[in-house]
């Protein structure tokens, strides 16, 4: 018989006997049971009975409080619990005082960061990081120069120092109206674009967050003037290189209709290849809208035939040297059009392999999902092959004057500087200013000053790196569009004295510079404040900026 392994094991000992506890011992239990239940009873009925007897009349039958106890021991103890009540108010209320200034920072303090978290998204879904940087620091956009219709890199002015030069409402007013004629464009709902009040407040809070050290701010001076005057060291390079740009645009635009009889077709005879009989499978044909009704021969089971293999390949052997594209790096450095294979097309296809091409990482390519890019790329370079061909005149009504443009300028190179002039003028002008002084009977006045041709050049790297954008036209597109020192963009014009006009003394000018201009508040002889021109104050040196002035008197 098998052995059964119970869930309990028994006790040691006798094993248990059926008959032990039998009809007797219920009986006792039950009699046990039922004396001890009488004995309750007694016991809860006499309580009950003590407790009605001990129970006290009711309180409209009782004599109420002596008038002793209520105006003595009762008063007291309610005006005690009311002086301990007070005291605690009195201490909770002063600490809830001491603990709220704190509090309401806590709270100022998340909300802004909350604001500057918005902020940053907001100045990256504007599009704002692409032209001024990823941190404010400044960069270029690409921009179509009015005047020439070339195509320029426009200079944009960095952000996180902008609280050295204006205001919270003036930064508010760039960002709400933007600056007309550049690529600064109106974002503001005033303004015409579609961020609300809080969201400029939120990027404002943003760009206050990013603001360097005053120290750093300070420190890109050097920086910044030797990048003004390497511009103007560099002019003719530049402009050489703008001219190669614009002779390659002309050229590719000259050169589409050639192109297009090479390439033309290829876009539809690859559709006819894919979805066609005999050259399809059900695969291809998805790929281009059919029905494959007579598949072709597929060896490697790639979705491709072994024939639109061989065309495909071939096609794109075509476009890789036909479709050429523009290398503007090379261009640049060789100052002539340099058309390199477009390596869009660097695909081939093998009847035998069904990864034929790799990823740049190296990860195999379907044949069939080579195809399709194959045939995005025809579709998007024939459509605009076909739009500059068949508008050839169009567009080269539209680059010839930019080329003839950049053609004058690097004859007459505008963006050049003579210093020896500029110092003669600075020290008849110095001069001048000291016998206006000497009229009006300044005894103080600085004794005029001679300057070298070094220091004209160094006064005019601090005009156009830190006044330039605003009062010389076409400063910001490049050397070959200035019109000249003080000739006026978005400031007013410099030139013939009117600066002089303005500020006869040169002091009150160098004050003017210094501090810029408040809304509505009266400058200088019969100017009033927009709140558009910056102050350097907190940015240069009053050397720094007299020579600014100097400059500027001189023109």
């Amino acid at each position: 018989m098998p052995t059964i392994t119970l869930a309990v094991a028994a006790t040691e000992g006798a094993p248990p006997n059926p008959e032990a506890f039998g009809i007797g011992s219920l009986a006792l239990v039950l009699a046990a049971t039922a004396v001890l239940g009488w004995l309750a009873f007694l016991y809860v009925n006499s309580r009950r009975r003590r407790s009605a007897e001990l129970e006290e009349p009711p309180e409209n039958l009782s004599p109420y409080l002596s008038d002793d106890e209520l105006e003595n021991r009762r008063s007291t103890i309610v005006l005690r619990n009311a002086v301990v009540a007070g005291a605690l108010l009195s201490i909770l209320m002063v600490w809830y005082a001491a603990q709220e200034p704190a509090r309401q920072v806590a709270f100022a303090e998340a909300q802004h960061e909350e604001a500057v978290e918005r902020g940053a998204k907001l100045y990256e879904r504007f599009g704002c990081a692409g032209c001024h940087g990823p941190t404010g620091s400044g960069g270029g956009a690409e921009f179509s120069e009015a005047r020439s219709g070339v195509d320029v890199t426009w200079y944009v002015p960095s952000l996180d120092d902008v609280f050295y030069r204006f205001s919270v409402d003036e930064v508010r007013f760039w960002i709400e109206y933007g600056r007309p004629g550049t690529p600064m464009p109106a974002n503001g709902l005033e303004g015409g674009g579609a961020m609300t009040f809080q969201e400029i407040d939120e990027v404002i809070a943003f760009l206050q967050s990013i603001q360097i050290p005053q120290s750093e701010a300070v420190a890109r001076r050097e920086g910044a003037v030797a990048s003004a005057l390497q511009r103007i060291d560099e002019g003719d390079r530049i402009t050489a290189e703008l001219l190669a740009l614009q002779r390659a645009a002309v050229a590719e635009v000259e050169a589409a209709p050639d192109r297009l009889g090479v390439v033309g077709d290829f876009d539809t005879r690859a559709r006819e290849l894919l979805g066609g009989p005999g050259t399809c499978t059900a695969e291809s044909g998805a790929l281009v809208g059919r029905v494959c009704e007579e598949p072709g021969s597929d060896t490697d089971r790639d979705g491709l035939t072994d024939a639109v293999e061989a065309e495909l390949s071939e096609m794109a052997r075509i476009a890789r040297e036909t479709l050429l594209v523009l290398d503007k790096e090379k261009t640049k450095k060789q100052l002539e059009a340099v058309f390199v294979p477009n390596t869009n097309y660097d695909v081939a296809f093998d009847a035998t392999s069904s990864h034929t091409n790799e990823a740049k990482d190296g990860t195999p390519i379907p044949d069939l999902d080579a195809a399709e890019t194959l045939l995005q790329h025809l579709d998007t370079d024939l459509l605009l092959l076909r739009v500059a061909a068949e508008r050839q005149e169009a567009f080269l009504a539209d680059l010839l004057p930019g080329l003839e443009f950049l053609e004058e300028a690097a004859a007459a190179r505008p963006w050049q500087v003579d210093f020896d002039a500029i110092a003669a003028a600075m020290t008849e002008r110095q001069a001048a200013d000291a016998r206006y002084l000497e009229s009006q009977g300044v005894e103080d006045a600085p004794a005029p000053r001679t300057f070298t041709a070094d220091e004209a050049r160094e006064a005019a790297g601090l005009y156009n790196a830190y006044c330039a954008r605003c009062h010389t036209g076409g400063w910001s597109a490049g050397p070959p569009f200035e019109q000249g020192p003080g000739s006026g963009a978005w400031g007013p014009a410099l030139r013939q004295g009117r600066s002089v006009v303005q500020f006869p003394d040169w002091r009150d000018q160098v004050e003017f510079v210094i501090g810029g201009t408040d809304q509505a508040v009266h400058y200088g002889v019969n100017g009033l404040g927009s709140g558009r021109m910056p102050g350097f104050g907190m940015l240069l040196s009053e050397e720094d900026i007299e020579m600014i002035v100097m400059f500027e008197r001189s023109l």
